[in-house]
């Protein structure tokens, strides 16, 4: 038996017997030893045993450090550290029939057994250590779950995550049809489906199924309660990662997951659980207290603890891909990966080869190809749902039908579409379907307009600005009064898109360090009838034949851009513009741009 450990980063080992005379360690889930990283190949290395004595040989002209030493081949010896990207596989030897199995696995923390002590009638005892931290986890956990709320199932999973890295892992959920779902999820790709009788024989006390596929071979424990209900299943891959120690955590962790699993899943667990993270976020992203507000993040509050298709309606500019985005972060499909497809950017056909591939055509045991492959795992955004080509949302539809049938989840993605401000008016001009529309009718979110929330703008335009000011990276002092009520005063027409264009140009025009002011929203366009005349003018230039009019009209409002950026300091905006300073000097006179040397000497004296 070769022993082997897998030591991170952070000090986490995991430990590895196996009774072979060759070893392949690297990326893939088909080696013996899998180490997830992109610095290390899909077979990167090679142990070979022949007799008492140990080689390593790379594949593919890779290298190693062995002992701090780059080599591509070589000897091991017991005790020799090679290190692989993050990872570092540590070589133990061969276990002997007269030592205890764990005696040489290092413990968690760093630790190392005790020497032996020799008792009466000549017995030894060793103190070992834990040889992963399984003991501590197991601690853990039972603490994560001592209060049952809904965001305890991720903490499981990062409970365990943190023990066995780079192991992908799941906990599903049953509901009445049988369906599964996930709760919370580290995983890529497709999830292992089992038919109703494998999922019976799975049911047997003390059984849990090992499924293998082209990804690796796949665990899975079933989940039930004390009764015997089985009520969900736990997932981890590659199985040769786990060893008999791994698989004892995930099952003490599937019996302690059901014994207060009736608690963590009521609806009002399920808020609660919520409340540490979605509600803050919702209360942060969509700030107010009017009631249209307190409507919308009630509605995506109960959208997000469960996974049924999601219909959010609203006027055009009132932010309805934003909020479906918002409900994609905070949803049992978070952290997994969102795909956005328009429905009013192309034609139909081109819409079918960008959902579902080269063959534009969906497939009901679950699309593999174009933006409906990509999504698996994670949330499709179906924007401007109602611009789809009929035929198109009823073939849709059955494909997301197929998804809810399926026994064990597989990663089908949360679906999550937009459309205008009635649905159902939608639904009797023609413009959706009724098949679709039947599967989003149970989950419906209405985006109000900004006149519906009018005692909202001034906390949303201060969170507004200080989004915006820090992904410019700027430090602003606030707004001051009149600036705050002349944006309250204006009707933006165009909603939530408008009033976004108008905070832009707002932070973009205020120096750092300084409050936005009266004379600041002047120059950045004095609102939006302003801002649209500048932008008109522009496009009128741009139309134009005449390089004549055009060059002159570009290089003012470049050269004005960059002398603002750099607030009047010649020398800097010469370099950004590639240009020397006496033609600068003279193109500022020419053009008549203004001298933004007071933006400077507005700074705070320090």
């Amino acid at each position: 038996m070769i022993l082997l450990a897998v030591e991170s980063e952070n000090g986490t080992v995991l430990s590895y017997r196996l009774a072979k005379d060759q070893i392949t360690v690297g990326s893939s889930s088909r080696n013996d030893v899998v180490v997830r990283s992109p610095a290390v190949a899909e077979r990167h290395l090679v142990i070979r045993r022949s007799g008492s004595v140990f080689t390593f040989v790379t594949v593919d002209r890779q290298s190693v450090v062995l002992n701090g030493e780059r080599r591509s081949r070589g000897v091991l010896y017991p005790g020799d550290r090679v290190r692989l990207g993050p990872m570092t596989v540590i070589f133990r030897g061969q276990e002997s029939d007269d030592v205890p199995a764990d005696a040489g696995a290092p413990a968690r923390a760093g630790g190392a057994a005790a020497p032996p002590s020799t008792l009466a009638e000549g017995r030894q005892i060793v103190f070992l250590s834990d040889p992963a931290g399984f003991m501590a986890t197991r601690s853990e956990i039972v603490a994560a779950l001592a209060e049952p709320r809904s965001d305890c199932f991720r903490r499981v999973v990062a409970l365990i995550r943190d023990t066995l890295p780079g192991v992908e892992l799941a906990i599903l959920a049953s509901d009445a049809a049988g369906r599964m779902s996930a709760l919370a999820s580290v995983w890529t790709g497709e999830m292992p489906r089992l038919s109703q009788a494998e999922l019976g024989e799975l049911l047997a006390p003390g059984r849990y199924a090992q499924v293998s596929t082209g990804e690796g071979a796949t665990v899975i424990l079933p989940i039930t309660m004390a009764d015997g209900e089985a009520v969900g299943a736990v997932l981890a891959r590659p199985a040769g990662m786990l060893g008999s120690e791994g698989i004892g955590l995930l099952g003490e962790a599937a019996r302690l997951l059901g014994l207060r699993w009736r608690e963590m899943s009521t609806g009002e667990a399920a808020v609660s659980g919520l409340d540490s993270d979605a509600q803050q976020k919702l209360l942060t992203q969509i700030p107010g207290t009017s009631q249209a507000v307190q409507v919308l993040r009630a509605g995506l509050l109960a959208a997000a603890a469960g996974r049924e298709p999601v219909l959010v309606c609203g006027e055009e500019g009132v932010g309805r891909t934003e909020i479906a985005r918002l409900l994609s972060s905070i949803g049992p499909a978070r952290g997994g990966e969102v795909v956005y497809v328009d429905g009013g950017s192309v034609d139909g056909q081109a819409l079918r080869h960008e959902l579902f591939g080269p063959s534009g055509v969906p497939s009901l045991t679950g699309a593999v190809d174009g933006a409906v492959g990509r999504a698996r795992g994670g949330t499709l955004i179906l924007c401007n749902a109602d611009r789809f080509p009929p035929a198109l949302q009823a073939e849709f539809a059955g494909l997301i039908s197929a998804w809810q049938r399926e026994p064990l989840g597989g990663g089908a993605p949360r679906c999550v579409a937009t459309c205008g401000e009635d649905p159902l008016a939608l639904v009797q001009q023609g413009q959706i379907e009724p098949a679709f529309f039947l599967l989003f009718s149970r989950r419906i979110v209405r985006v109000p307009r900004l006149a519906e929330r009018r005692e909202d703008l001034p906390l949303l335009i201060a969170g507004m600005l200080a989004r915006t000011a820090e992904g410019q990276g700027k430090r602003l002092h606030g707004i001051t009064l009149e600036c705050l009520n002349a944006l309250l005063a204006q009707p933006f027409p165009g909603e939530m898109v408008e009033l976004t264009g108008v905070i832009n140009r707002l932070v973009t025009a205020t120096p750092d360090g300084e409050m936005v002011r009266c004379e600041e929203l002047a120059e950045a366009g004095g609102g939006a009838a302003h801002g649209a005349d500048a932008a008109a003018s522009l496009t009128d230039v741009l139309a134009s034949d005449n390089l004549k009019q055009i060059v002159p009209r570009v290089e003012q409002l470049v050269i004005d851009r960059v002398m603002r950026r750099v607030k009047g300091n010649q020398s800097k905006g010469a370099r950004s513009l590639g240009i020397s300073r006496g033609a600068l000097i003279a193109k500022l006179k020419e053009y008549d741009v203004p001298d933004y040397r007071y933006l400077r000497r507005k700074q705070p004296r320090a």
